[in-house]
């Protein structure tokens, strides 16, 4: 088993999650022609009262499909090419075992198409925002602006986590889960700052929320005060886009909820919390409140590495 995924481990490397095209687009650039916005591009508009950041993973259509079955084949191709060498190779660690009267090494695990993989196809298009790179700066509302370049489709939101060029360096993944929404060709899809406002923080919904209130509630009742409801500061929910952005129709983002997702990064997980009229739980289940249905949760793999 773990000589498997040596081998899906080894194979993942050979080619590397192909990201969305996604880009930041900053006011100065549009308003000096540096930019434009493109009819054929969707586009993600998010605001918030201080700089922020996130993940979104587009649900793979078509074409994604198709481009990672091209790059499977190809590097199922290579492997099972480097198999007899690797036989060769270890026939001969074998022998200079014996000689030297150690274990013989494990043989190497012949590339079939159960056992062989690649990148993950959901992370084929990684979208990304922030903390940088900001539209633009709202002075008298005090916010900050951002606005994605994306291809269009379905996105789901992974959670507040940071995704530079060198890969993932941190954040939370919302991975017991989430929300998703649309992106449509030629429109500004704002989502306003609904991803900070809508969430509602309750006692009981997570074991990090639950350690909070315990330590409000300590607090407050070593100095005889009312308890001060974590996550009651959160902004108002609020929508908008800037003027000039008015050369696209710009819609409202419209939510669903969404089951669990592998934590694909190995960071620390938790889910987002429920919110009115889109998403509760039931324990572990995720519940759409536009429908009243559970939402379908597919089969959960670990991400984490196994000790050798």
């Amino acid at each position: 088993m773990i000589r498997a995924l040596k081998l899906i481990l080894a194979a993942s490397a050979l080619v590397a999650p192909s990201l969305v095209l996604a880009q930041a687009v900053e006011e100065k650039n549009l308003v000096s022609g540096k930019q434009k916005l493109d009819p054929a591009s969707g586009y993600i508009f998010i605001q918030a009262n201080y700089r922020t950041f996130g993940t979104f993973l587009r649900v793979p259509d078509d074409s994604t499909r198709a481009e990672h079955k091209k790059d499977w084949d190809e590097a199922f191709a290579k492997a099972q090419k480097k198999y007899p060498s690797k036989v060769k190779d270890w026939e001969a660690e074998v022998a200079i075992a014996k000689q030297t009267r150690k274990a013989p090494p494990e043989p190497p695990v012949e590339p079939t198409p159960e056992n062989f993989s690649i990148d993950p196809i959901e992370l084929r298009d990684t979208v990304s925002f922030g903390p940088m790179f900001i539209y633009n700066k709202d002075e008298v509302a005090s916010r900050f602006n951002y606005l994605t370049a994306v291809k269009p489709g379905t996105y789901i939101y992974y959670g507040p986590v940071l995704m530079q060029p060198g890969g993932i360096t941190g954040g939370q993944c919302f991975c017991m889960g989430t929300v998703r929404f649309e992106v449509k060709p030629g429109v500004i899809t704002d989502l306003g700052n609904f991803l900070i406002a809508a969430p509602d923080a309750v006692k009981d919904w997570d074991v990090a929320s639950a350690d909070a209130w315990r330590r409000a509630e300590e607090k407050a009742a070593k100095k005889g005060e009312p308890v001060d409801m974590p996550g009651a500061g959160r902004p108002k929910l609020a929508y908008g886009v800037p003027d000039s952005l008015k050369a696209l129709p710009a819609v409202q983002a419209e939510f669903h909820a969404h089951g669990k997702l592998n934590n694909y990064y190995a960071l620390m997980f938790t889910r987002i919390p429920p919110i009115q009229g889109v998403l509760a739980y039931r324990r572990d289940t995720v519940i759409d409140l536009r429908t009243g249905q559970d939402v379908p949760n597919p089969v959960i793999k670990t991400q984490v590495k196994i000790k050798k």
